[in-house]
């Protein structure tokens, strides 16, 4: 099968050669990796109350609801990964014990479902300087069902700047952005002191943003990431990731491989994933700087600047020493 280390005639095949060269290395670096932490640029919103409430409403006619946040989420984690833009996974209880500071934007995927106890965090987590991003179909109800106020004065107008007037599908009065057209839940915003940074074709608000306190709270009237769940989805994903990062930049950049780092004290390891034909590469820093790098795996010593290469549907690993 594709995953053996010995082919039918018991013999250790190209794929036990590597595993072995694998295992040489991490055991080579195993102290330095197990010192190594991430440095996650934004954290997506995993939140049970959310998706309890998305549970409850699948009934009849729509029982995918029940799938929805998963599959959001998924989406947005694609777009993400393909961006290489450094991400995990943040709780309700994690920003509660202040892990919010982590992130510099902190996304919330089809949440439909915000718990009252959240506003005053994400508040505190925005006027300190984060960015806090919203896509549709969220801020439909509260974490009891109940429909959430979004009206002038409520902490969802104070932190964003507007009101959710309205939400529907696109197909009922088709909206596009650019030419590109959407198909699922759009917002129709009511801003108050929020700023309209881009508009639908029809001229309606399809992203605002909110300057308030160090930070910016922003609202994207359409539902950007589960529109990504399945792959293939170019323009929404680079267009989610303009408007998440706004005028943030992701710390390291490569084009035509997804990368992963990981921090040491000592060096920092990164880990291509290829999954295309043989290419070469390359991997651009906007923060970091770096004396040597080697190839573990390959036990080969590289030119820092140099293009990479990368096997096909395969990968590397890189250690950059600091």
């Amino acid at each position: 099968g594709e995953y053996a280390l010995l082919n039918r005639q018991l013999e250790p095949g190209p794929r036990a050669i590597r595993a072995g060269k694998i295992a040489k290395a991490a055991d080579k670096y195993r102290d330095e990796i197990w010192a190594a932490h991430k440095e996650p640029y934004v954290g997506v919103l995993v939140n049970w109350d959310n998706e309890a409430i998305w549970s409850a409403v699948s009934g009849p006619g729509r029982t995918h609801f029940k799938h929805y946040p998963i599959k959001a989420r998924i989406g947005i984690s694609r777009a993400l990964i393909n961006a290489n833009v450094p991400w995990e996974h943040v709780t309700p209880i994690d920003l509660e014990k202040g892990l919010g500071k982590r992130y510099k934007v902190i996304y919330l995927p089809a949440q439909s479902a915000i718990n009252d106890e959240l506003f005053p965090i994400l508040e505190q987590y925005v006027k300190d300087g984060g960015r806090l991003v919203l896509d549709a179909p969220g801020a439909w109800w509260d974490a009891q069902g109940r429909v959430l106020k979004t009206g002038k004065g409520t902490p969802f107008e104070k932190l964003f700047g507007a009101s959710v007037a309205d939400m529907q599908y696109s197909n009922n009065v088709p909206q596009h952005i650019n030419d590109h057209k959407l198909d699922g839940f759009v917002f129709d915003i009511d801003e108050t002191s929020a700023t309209v940074v881009e508009r639908f074709k029809l001229g309606k608000p399809a992203v605002t943003e909110h300057k308030y306190g160090k930070g910016t709270a922003v609202l994207i009237a359409t539902d950007a990431s589960f529109a990504m769940n399945e792959p293939g989805n170019d323009f929404m994903e680079n267009w989610t990731i303009a408007h998440t990062l706004g005028g943030l930049e992701s710390p390291y950049a490569c084009e035509d491989a997804i990368v992963y780092r990981i921090a040491a004290p000592e060096a920092d390891h990164y880990f291509f994933i290829n999954d295309d034909e043989a290419k070469e590469v390359t991997l651009n820093f906007r923060d970091y700087s770096y004396k040597s790098v080697v190839a573990p795996i390959l036990g080969e010593t590289l030119e820092l600047g140099d293009k990479i290469a990368l096997e096909a549907y395969s990968g590397q690993w890189l250690r950059f020493e600091k």
